[in-house]
Order: C-alpha cells, then sequence, then structure tokens
C-alpha cells in the first residue's frame, strides 16, 4: 500500500522528481519532444453509466476506468523516460527531455497497443463502449517553470513555440493515429514508418507561411530501446518536499 507521501508525489512529474531526489534543479529552457495524448470515448461511457447505474455509482465506475486507462498509458511513459506534465480534461500533456521525437513516438504507438484492452469497454448488463486514443509529438525547444503560490498551489508548465506546434497537430490527428510535426518527422528520419502525409492550408489569405505538414507513423523500422526511470525508494521525497502537493490536488 501506498503511503500518504507517495500518494502525494504522483503528482509531481517524474523528472521533477528524480531531480528532487539528486538534488539538482531542472533548467528553465531545455529541449526535447512533447507529446499529447488524447483519450476519446470517456463522454459517451460517462452518459451510459449514468443511465444505468445513476450519478453516483455512475460516477464511481467511471473512476474505475479513468484510472485503468491513465495507468496503463502513464506505465508506457515511465518505461520510455517521459513526464506527464498535465491533464486537461480527457488529455495529458508529456515531456521527453532530450528526445528528438524516436523515443516519444515509439511512447505513443506502444501506448496506441496498450489502448487494444480498452477498444470495447463493457457496461453493466449492457453492450460496450469504445475508448481509443490519439498522439501527436512535437520537438523543440521549450520554457519550462513551476508556477503558482507555495501557500495554494504550484504547478508545472511547458510553453514556447514547440508547444504551439503540438496544439496544431493535435486539430488535425484523427482517432488511433500517432501524428507528427514536420520537425518532428524530419527528426526522426527514416526511424519511422509513415503511412500518410497530411496538409493544412492557412484560411488567412494573407498569411504567407507554408502549409503545416504533418506525418502519421504506422510503425518503427528498429526499435527503440526503452529508458525506464529508476526506481524511488518510498522515503525518497520528504513530506516537506511534496506537502504542496497535497493543496494541488484540492
Amino acid at each position: 500500500m501506498q503511503t500518504p507521501i507517495e500518494l502525494q508525489a504522483v503528482y509531481i512529474p517524474m523528472d521533477r522528481r528524480q531531480a528532487m531526489v539528486a538534488g539538482v534543479t531542472l533548467p528553465e529552457q531545455t529541449t526535447g519532444a512533447a507529446l499529447f495524448v488524447d483519450i476519446s470515448g470517456f463522454t459517451p461511457l460517462t452518459e451510459a453509466l449514468v443511465e444505468i447505474l445513476g450519478p453516483q455509482r455512475g460516477a464511481e465506475e467511471l473512476t474505475r476506468y479513468l484510472n485503468q486507462v491513465y495507468d496503463t498509458l502513464i506505465a508506457e511513459l515511465d518505461r520510455f523516460g517521459g513526464s506527464v506534465i498535465g491533464f486537461s480534461g480527457d488529455a495529458i500533456t508529456c515531456w521527453l527531455d532530450g528526445d528528438q521525437g524516436r523515443r516519444a513516438t515509439a511512447c505513443a504507438l506502444a501506448m496506441q497497443e496498450a489502448m487494444r484492452p480498452f477498444q470495447s469497454a463493457p457496461l453493466p448488463n449492457t453492450g460496450a463502449i469504445s475508448l481509443a486514443v490519439k498522439a501527436t509529438v512535437a520537438v523543440g525547444p521549450v520554457h519550462r517553470f513551476v508556477v503558482g503560490d507555495p501557500a495554494l498551489q504550484v504547478i508545472d508548465v511547458l510553453s514556447g513555440i514547440t508547444l504551439n506546434h503540438l496544439a496544431q497537430a493535435e486539430h488535425h490527428a484523427e482517432k488511433g493515429e500517432v501524428l507528427l510535426t514536420a520537425a518532428a518527422a524530419a527528426a526522426v528520419g527514416d526511424a519511422v514508418i509513415f503511412s500518410a502525409w497530411r496538409e493544412t492550408l492557412h484560411t488567412d489569405a494573407q498569411d504567407e507561411a507554408p502549409p503545416a505538414r504533418f506525418g502519421v507513423a504506422a510503425g518503427l523500422r528498429e526499435p527503440v530501446e526503452p529508458q525506464p526511470w529508476p526506481l524511488l525508494a518510498a522515503d525518497a521525497l520528504s513530506a516537506a518536499q511534496v506537502e504542496i502537493t497535497e493543496s494541488s490536488r484540492n
């Protein structure tokens, strides 16, 4: 059973936990790969569970599904040395520091594979609803901050042009796809097999920028070696180091 400190620590990105244990400070400017994973199917699942089980039991059952899916996805992220930066609705923003896209793409493809058991989420006494993910990968520089009031709440934040590219790609990814920005596709080169290419034209007639181009990743030419995080002891972080997390949850 996890201790209260361990339960609170899961709300701190893994790379920051590792840095805290090592006594080092994460740089405010760095480069790597940003990974956005969006889960589809939870809205109809929520509606169905509430209708079948009622608000209270439906919410409990939904929480069970959510925990299973997030545990599955984050396990793959941990295996490839990535960190959850934040949750937004049914989506996760992740960061793989120093990666040029290969690990992030391998991680996204592994997440797709790990989601296969959830392609049919059974409903009590009737039918099933499909859960799936779409993922996007962008590479480049970011600014990394911890923002907020330590007396109330602090959160990790990524910002910069790389996150803008990630958000743009997310709008063009479809369920079940792993979509790479043009920069990410160029960075991974022949290491990734692309099944299709997609371009989007600018709607502003005065915008002279070239069309945005995205690659749909179908697989890897060679396996990418996982880089799992070192295991942290249960008492690796002190209560003082993680106590702010408790307020971050509320």
